[in-house]
């Protein structure tokens, strides 16, 4: 259909037929114009040509006649006077006047002859009565017959101006007629060309409106789409499902959402599995769609070379065919016959931990069904399974990542509680208490519950101040602290005098201190004690930073320091001790 109003409003359009609607009521109107002019030349021409000639002739024919000339040359038949010499004169100066009126009107061919004619005989006949008065008998009569030819020329033309008139009035009705039916042609041109642009805008109305309402609710299905996909993942995110089958539900949930949203008349997620391809997930009607695909196939089959997933696979990149049935890429010997109703074709990769994994794969009903628009809808839409899938990665090796992390950390607190000397977990640098075992809870009469969380000094047990001072200052210098005399309160009031051994170390993430203190008069060797628990915490440490890492996307850095190895110690004392021990 005509498409020179695409692109315009409704008012353009309009305006425009507007326009051309007077436009050609315009030139209807010019034509009515002229035709009347046509019709005022016609009359003019008709009583200047015709009429005036005629009545010229008449004034001629009754001078020429018995009341004029004829009193002259035939006295017998004349009833009037006679005419003098002055009359005579008269009438030869008015009939030579009136003649010259009449050569001067517009002639036809067959006029001018007999024009000659009568001019001839005229002067003639005027020369003649010039001399009547000396004329004999004879002369008379021969004057009075060629008076008498005269008068049947000039009969003649008049009766030729009255045949001339009417033809030319005839002419003048057929000009008028054919006028009238060109202003009504044109009048029927220009209500048709009206019609034609009223219902051309009309029809471009109409169709504008459906292909909006197409691309509305085309634009709505992939909103839906992106939606669901985004709540399908969201769903099993929230699920917390991260067993063998959690992909299968993603892949199983995007073909349905494909089919379902009216993108497809049947969706398949195909993976690569060694050296095959596997068809994992489908959704629609694949035996009527999709007639001979097999679930598994290799790269040298036939099916491979055809397949349009394995294409997306091989390339990397999105494969779209709009025209599947001409398509000689797919159509090829040996290939599964794509059934009616199928259209257009395309694949879109999925890739996990930056690999190409597998492919979505999508057959339409419409031909040039994925444009620009599609296309990008799908690439977001393999893009958000691809996360999906890293994600569900992450997640896996962030559990696993935790559980031995939860390992770890039991096995730190039995460690610690099983240690005979007394112990603490503290946090850097506001001295939290994190851990501490029933030993250090009986040396100050404090029970581990009301301790956890908490700082030993809230509690008022723990190093005294000035001893508690130089603690922290060994620490903010060493790692370790060895040795370290301090005196320490206990709950009722007895106050302690022993050695601490402290090291700084990480734990869960953050920077804490483990440390025991032996009393003066305690025999027992702190040394494999501490060692032993500080090992237990720089494997747990270990366990929690692999966790870490795993779980951000973009990779956290490993702490520098771990609760390994001791460093150099501060000369002659030691590092690492709970501030309030």
């Amino acid at each position: 259909m005509p498409s020179a109003f695409s692109g315009l409003s409704m008012r353009a359009r309009l305006l425009v037929t507007l326009g051309l609607s007077l436009v050609m009521v315009a030139a209807s109107a010019l034509l009515g114009l002229w035709q009347t002019q046509r019709l005022a030349d016609t009359a003019e021409s008709l009583y200047a040509d015709r009429l005036i000639p005629l009545s010229l002739l008449r004034d001629m024919a009754r001078d020429l006649g018995p009341q004029g000339l004829g009193q002259l040359l035939s006295p017998a038949t004349s009833t009037g006077a006679p005419l003098t010499e002055r009359d005579t004169q008269r009438l030869g100066s008015h009939l030579r006047r009136q003649w010259q009126d009449y050569l001067s009107t517009r002639f036809v061919a067959t006029e001018t002859a007999m024009a000659e004619r009568v001019q001839l005989q005229l002067e003639t006949l005027l020369k003649g009565v010039d001399t009547v008065d000396q004329a004999s008998a004879e002369q008379l009569r021969a004057l009075n017959q060629q008076r008498l030819a005269l008068m049947k020329l000039i009969d003649d033309l008049a009766t030729l101006q009255l045949s001339q008139a009417r033809l030319d009035t005839e002419r003048s009705h057929e000009a008028t007629g054919d006028a009238a039916r060109l202003g009504v042609l044109l009048v029927m041109v220009t209500a048709g060309l009206c019609g034609a642009m009223i219902w051309t805008i009309w029809y471009r109305y109409d169709e504008e409106r459906r292909a909006s309402h197409d691309a509305r609710e085309r634009l709505q299905r992939m909103y839906q789409a992106l939606s669901q996909t985004n709540q399908l993942i969201v769903r099993r995110e929230a699920d917390l499902d991260l067993g063998p089958s959690a992909e299968q539900v993603l892949f199983d949930g995007l073909c349905r959402i494909c089919v379902e949203t009216g993108h497809a008349r049947v969706a398949t997620v195909v993976l690569v599995e060694g050296a095959s391809f596997v068809r994992t997930a489908a959704f629609g009607n694949v035996a009527r769609w999709m007639p001979g695909m097999p679930p598994r196939w290799s790269l040298d089959t036939t099916f491979s070379q055809s397949s349009m997933s394995t294409r997306a696979i091989l390339a990397g990149t999105h494969q779209v065919s709009n025209r599947a049935l001409q398509d000689p890429t797919i159509s090829k010997p040996g290939s599964p016959v794509i059934p009616p109703g199928i259209e257009a074709m395309a694949a879109f990769p999925l890739r996990r931990g930056g690999e190409v994994v597998g492919a979505l794969s999508l057959l339409a009903g419409e031909p040039d069904f994925f444009d620009d628009t599609v296309i990008g809808l799908f690439n977001e839409m393999a893009g958000d399974l691809s996360f999906a899938l890293d994600n569900l990665s992450r997640e896996r090796e962030r559990a696993q990542a935790l559980s031995t992390a939860r390992e770890a950390s039991d096995e730190l607190r039995c460690l610690i509680q099983a240690m005979p000397v007394h112990m603490v977990l503290t946090r850097l640098p506001d001295g939290l208490v994190l851990e501490i075992n029933d030993a250090m809870c009986q040396r100050y009469g404090i029970t581990r519950d009301e301790v956890i969380g908490r700082r030993l000094m809230d509690l008022g047990v723990g190093m005294l101040p000035p001893y508690r001072g130089r603690y922290y200052e060994l620490l903010r210098d060493h790692k370790d602290v060895v040795g370290l005399p301090a005196r320490a309160a206990t709950r009722d009031g007895r106050v302690l005098a022993s050695r601490v051994h402290a090291r700084r170390l990480r734990y869960h993430g953050q920077d804490c201190v483990i440390g025991c203190s032996v009393d003066l008069d305690d025999p027992k060797d702190t040394g494999p004690a501490l060692d032993a628990v500080i090992n237990g915490a720089a494997r747990h440490e270990r366990g929690d930073e692999r966790g870490n890492e795993r779980g951000d996307e973009r990779g956290n850095e490993r702490a520098n320091e771990r609760g390994g190895g001791r460093r150099a110690q501060s000369p002659g004392e030691s590092p690492h001790a709970d501030s309030q021990s």
